[in-house]
């Protein structure tokens, strides 16, 4: 008997894009499976090149294609099309639900927060959950770091204020605010945040602005990731963290609720505020006291931080692998393609 294939669509494969990497790990995985055959494809390959050069190149519509990315970027294709895709907060931004009545056969979503939202404002495809991964051998076990230096809390500076670093940073100065053996890395890529100048300000805070090939660079730097994001479709970041073995300080909301008593240390309180434009909707913003708490706990006890962080790491292994989430889709494409 043959075995399945599929085409998967991405607009990029780049590895510092979040759909970027979510599709590439997905492929890989697939692939590792041995149960199907995946034809990866740009978005480009169907907006430019004319029939006949699709047919030269082999692209085969007869196969399902699964293209992941925001709806209004897919293409319709003459065949059938599952969208796998994702948003942050309580809305859809204008006219995607009608892009995926329009070009989807069915959506995947990576968390049942995003179902929700997809149904609730329009989507009348079927729409199935299918939980995103997380990689153990590219995000390894930290070995024991040396106490020669400060304790090392990490923030993310990307994308606007959503992924909460002006909480961190807030959280940090009320707890930290005389303790000198403290010290806050904020990442972002080279043309993020830019109105930022540290020059004068508490020296204790960097700014580590340029990409790398890995987060795991980063997270190697670190003792604790605080990562109080206002809404993620999965969240990829703090499990990457927490798979290393971190103990991570993250929002019980959206795509991160998707066992965070098993992997992080859940921040409960938070507000709905509308989100910064151009999002749409609204999203959570959490409470800086209860950062600033969860922050000082792992300072304090950082022993039991780090034995946490072993735990979830366990437990990322043995439940939230990118390989557990191609377990899911192949079921899915079991039952339905």
């Amino acid at each position: 008997m043959a075995m399945r294939s599929i085409n998967w669509c991405n607009y990029r494969y780049f590895w510092y894009d979040g759909y970027g990497r979510y599709g590439l790990a997905f492929l890989r995985a697939l692939a590792q499976s041995g149960q199907i055959n995946v034809y990866p494809m740009i978005i480009e390959q169907i907006n430019q090149m004319p029939g006949w050069l699709q047919r030269m190149a082999g692209l085969d519509f007869s196969r399902l294609t699964i293209s992941c990315m925001p709806p209004n970027s897919a293409v319709p294709v003459p065949g059938r099309q599952w969208v796998s895709t994702m948003y942050e907060c309580d809305a859809l931004p204008e006219g995607w639900a009608d892009y995926c009545n329009w070009k989807a056969d069915m959506v995947i979503v990576p968390c049942e927060h995003n179902a929700r939202v997809f149904y609730e404002k329009g989507v009348r495809k079927p729409i199935y959950v299918v939980n995103g991964g997380t990689c153990p051998t590219e995000f390894p076990i930290l070995p024991e770091r040396k106490t020669d230096r400060p304790y090392t809390f990490l923030a993310l500076g990307d994308r606007g204020s959503r992924k909460g670093m002006d909480i961190v940073w807030s959280a940090f100065w009320k707890a930290f605010e005389n303790s000198d053996d403290v010290r806050l890395i904020i990442k972002a890529r080279p043309d993020s945040i830019k109105d930022i100048d540290l020059t004068n300000s508490d020296k204790r805070v960097s700014i580590w602005r340029d990409d790398v090939q890995s987060m795991a660079d980063v997270y190697s730097q670190i003792d604790c990731f605080v990562f109080p994001s206002r809404g993620e479709g999965w969240g990829m970041p703090p499990r990457e963290a927490a798979m290393m073995g971190l103990p991570v300080i993250a929002t019980r909301y959206s795509g991160l609720e998707v066992g965070i008593d098993n992997w992080a240390i859940p921040i409960d309180k938070y507000t709905m505020r509308p989100a910064m434009l151009p999002v749409k909707g609204d999203w959570a913003h959490p409470d800086v006291e209860e950062v600033k708490e969860k922050m000082l706990w792992c300072y304090d006890h950082q022993s039991e931080a780090k034995a946490l962080g072993l735990r979830a790491a366990q437990w990322l292994r043995d439940n939230q692998t990118w390989d557990h989430a191609a377990k899911q889709l192949l079921d899915l494409l079991d039952r339905y393609a």
